[in-house]
């Protein structure tokens, strides 16, 4: 008999940020204690106080981790092989797996609506995450246009500032409507940034 993989369930701490993320994704920041995730988990709240003490902690870590994947995702072969177009196409891609998860809203879309309640450390680390993210879609945006294969007007930096803040809206914008309205935001988008 072949041996069987091993596969290990995660550890207190990554269910914990793991639950924590999926909260703050469905209902916010402010929407969910320590009791909720104890209770779900099957933990007393002294075991999440001690992984993360406090509840800024655990609001810094899961935009940390998010940060981590971003690096990862924005340094996968699969992706940075891509021309300018296909990038993009991959990040709509990333948007559209939200919408198709209970349409959950971004990490961004989720905080920025909390943004002045949030303690100091994840102010920073939430303004440090968007402008990665702007700033590695601004040289994907130049490097598509340069290519012929974006079409935009304007500088890239405020392209991909103005393109990831109307997909986070659109994002809202189907929860309070459904996905057709998401859909309309989305496709105008492309007919805007896509030449035929």
């Amino acid at each position: 008999m072949p041996d069987q993989p091993i596969t290990l369930a995660p550890d207190t701490r990554t269910r914990i940020l793991n639950l924590a993320e999926q909260l703050l994704l469905s209902r916010g920041f402010n929407a969910f204690s320590y009791q909720h995730i104890a209770k779900e988990l099957g933990v007393k709240p002294a075991a999440i106080h001690y992984h993360f003490p406090t509840k800024e902690d655990l609001g810094a870590a899961i935009i940390q981790r998010q940060r981590k994947r971003l690096h990862k995702w924005r340094g996968l072969p699969r992706l940075t092989d891509l021309p300018a177009r296909q990038q993009l196409e991959a990040l709509f891609e990333v948007y559209l797996g939200h919408l198709h998860n209970e349409q959950r809203v971004c990490l961004f879309g989720s905080l920025a609506a909390d943004f002045r309640t949030l303690p100091d450390t994840m102010q920073q680390e939430l303004r440090r995450f968007n402008q990665e993210l702007i700033d590695w879609l601004a040289q994907v945006l130049a490097a598509g246009r340069m290519a012929g294969t974006l079409a935009f007007r304007g500088e890239p930096t405020a392209k991909a500032a103005q393109l990831l803040t109307t997909l986070a809206g659109a994002l809202q914008v189907a929860r309070v409507h459904d996905e057709r309205h998401f859909y309309l935001i989305f496709e105008q988008l492309r007919t805007e940034l896509l030449p035929e």
